[in-house]
């Protein structure tokens, strides 16, 4: 071979080689900037709340009802000590809001009761303490307003279909209850980032596309059919998808470049490989180079799965998530679920626990597991709950009656919420009764 084609040949050795170690450092740049960009993405718990009264509801000061003349009034032992019992019209009723707030609605107007006023019983009716006042109120009945639960009953759901489009969605559980005390007329979510809607009562379920990964300020405002309206504000983190992920979106989108990019680039290599005795060694020494990328990547690669990635993805979304609500919302079958689990904590991505008395929890791994177990109460646990604070002091056969359950199924309940704390059961002679345990353990009321 003449010497100039000997020197040409190295020359275009040497052009193929940079060429494909500067496609490196451009592929290593890319994924380095995505991170960065998705840096920012810290989540906090709720940050701001308020409640109003509609303009189309009349408002009241509390106190002007104790001077109204026309109201019956008598004097009560309550607890050990005297008090003016201020008969309220019969349509009257005590509304819970959030933040443990009551409120009087009436046919004519609404007062918001202050801070630290109780309802507790006399003669099995509801009657309404406030602070620093000798007069009670009594009432017809007890309603809870559906905006005391609505924005703490709630699970986001994150998907990523495509390169810069994260799919978020809301589900509100107390919207999914048969029975509401009181109707919910509507509400609207600021989603942060620009754009808000307004969603009928009946939306139990509501989505949301967001172009990129980081936090963002969601602002709640719900009403319900009486003129109550709460405005409550927290931060929501969209998170980022990952390197490995982000990269096969960002190839899935760019196919047709990419395609020609590659054949380019592979028949200059084989070029390279074929012709010349440097060219070959050159390559070999290329791949050994590559492979620390791959054992870096190795953990990674366990996400290409698509169902473990959807596994992943709402536990990282949902740190603390138990085992039957993942199984409900990704809607795989038991045996996938629990085998994509275990190779997900083999691979050190996720960590579980077990809390309370059948529950295991899981967590993305680095995420410090809380202090003290969260004890997870079902939907009849939190009925019993509610029943003993509206009706202390009554028995099991009357629970399992005015709940509609067997007496065994009250019976073992009771002795799961003992066991936590949450409700106390005293005997008094041959009469056993029970007390949810604020209730109980409030012996000034």
């Amino acid at each position: 071979m003449p010497p100039d084609s000997g020197s040409s040949l190295r020359r275009w050795n040497r052009f193929g080689l940079f060429v494909l170690a500067a496609a490196l450092v451009l592929s290593v740049c890319f994924d380095t900037m995505v991170v960065v960009s998705s840096a920012d993405a810290v989540g906090s718990d709720m940050t701001v709340s308020s409640l109003q009264l509609s303009s189309m509801v009349m408002k009241t000061n509390y106190s002007t009802i104790f001077s109204d003349a026309s109201l019956n009034t008598s004097t009560i032992i309550l607890n050990g000590a005297l008090k003016n019992l201020v008969q309220l019209p019969a349509q009257s009723l005590v509304v819970r809001l959030p933040g443990d707030r009551l409120a009087i609605q009436s046919s004519a107007e609404t007062s918001i009761l202050p801070e630290g006023s109780t309802v507790v019983y006399y003669d099995e009716k509801p009657v309404v303490k406030i602070p620093e006042q000798s007069e009670v109120l009594a009432v017809s009945s007890v309603v809870v307003s559906p905006l005391q639960n609505f924005t703490t009953n709630t699970n986001f759901i994150q998907s990523i279909p495509e390169l810069d489009v994260y799919q978020v969605q809301a589900v509100f559980f107390e919207l999914a209850r048969e029975h509401l005390d009181v109707p919910l007329a509507s509400y609207t979510i600021d989603w942060g980032d620009g754009s808000a809607e307004t969603y009928a009562a009946d939306r139990i379920a509501v989505a949301h596309e967001y172009q990129k990964a980081g936090t963002y300020q969601l602002v709640f405002n719900v009403s319900d059919s009486l003129g109550f309206t709460y405005v409550t504000t927290q931060q929501y983190t969209v998170a980022y998808e990952g390197n490995l992920m982000h990269s096969t979106l960002w190839v899935n989108k760019n196919k047709g470049p990419i395609t020609g990019l590659t054949l380019s680039f592979g028949l200059l290599m084989v070029g390279l490989a074929v012709f010349t005795e440097s060219g070959r060694y050159r390559l070999l020494v290329l791949f050994t180079l590559l492979l620390p990328f791959y054992s870096r990547i190795q953990k990674e690669d366990v996400l290409d799965q698509f169902v473990r990635g959807q596994i992943y993805g709402f536990i990282k979304t949902n740190p603390g998530v138990h085992y039957n609500q993942i199984l409900r919302k990704v809607g795989v079958k038991n045996g996938t679920l629990s085998y994509h689990l275990g190779v997900l904590e083999k691979t050190e991505l996720i960590q579980s626990r077990r809390e309370g008395l059948k529950y295991r929890v899981f967590y993305p791994t680095g995420m410090n597991f809380p202090k003290s177990e969260r004890f997870r109460l079902t939907a009849l646990q939190i009925q019993i709950i509610d029943l003993l604070k509206r009706k202390p002091g009554i028995t099991q056969k009357e629970l399992a009656r005015l709940l509609d359950q067997k007496p065994q199924t009250i019976n073992y309940n009771m002795k799961v919420l003992d066991q936590a704390n949450l409700v106390s059961v005293m005997k008094n002679g041959r009469r056993t009764t029970c007390f949810a345990v604020e209730q109980s353990m409030a012996p000034g009321e």
